[in-house]
């Protein structure tokens, strides 16, 4: 199963760095141009999904749909919901930077925040259902930050961390034969 995971297009939170987490926010026009730009790239490259994932937020689904646009395909978006972005509880709001300092010490846990273990668990377990489903398959997976990082520590936990930088509208692409998940590219932004 091959995996392109894009992250999101810009919204007014990211733009203003605030933390989204489950807030459902639209993209802003960057963040249309963005999806509209990798849509290009992908076709460019003549990658031929055979399916399409989003998180059920808005903005997953938007950009998913702009890359669709940009490819002439109409495949159905299957919303899976155990690649929504992290539920941040309480710091959702806040600034990104403030947040980040807080949430990066080792084994921080705070009621209603989704520390990492339980992220990556859900990951882990959203990745192998999917490839339960589709195991062949090419999947246009449209998602958000914290889930592609998730993916990223997955593959190499040596390497990537969750304070692993990812743009707007960017692609990491993935390879998983059910047992070994392969980062074969990061953080490519057309």
């Amino acid at each position: 199963m091959r995996i392109y995971a894009i992250r999101h297009g810009q919204t007014n939170y990211n733009l203003n760095r605030l933390v989204q987490g489950w807030t459902d926010h639209p993209l802003n026009e960057n963040g249309e141009a963005q999806a509209k730009r990798m849509g290009c790239y992908l076709k460019q490259r003549q990658v031929q999904f055979t399916k399409v994932v989003s998180s059920p937020l808005i903005r997953s689904i938007k950009t998913a749909e702009i890359i669709q646009n940009e490819l002439n395909v109409n495949l159905e978006i299957e919303i899976d919901p155990a690649f929504i972005e992290r539920d941040f509880g309480v710091f959702e709001g806040d600034d990104v930077d403030v947040t980040s300092k807080t949430i990066s010490t080792p084994n921080f846990r705070r009621d209603g925040y989704e520390h990492d273990e339980a992220l990556l668990q859900r990951i882990q377990n959203g990745l192998d259902n999917l490839y339960q489903r589709h195991p062949n398959e090419i999947i246009l997976l449209s998602c958000h930050s914290h889930v592609i990082k998730s993916l990223l520590v997955l593959a190499d936990p040596n390497t990537y961390t969750y304070r692993t930088f990812l743009n707007n509208g960017s692609l990491c692409i993935f390879e998983y034969d059910g047992n070994r998940l392969i980062t074969t590219d990061y953080n490519i932004e057309p």
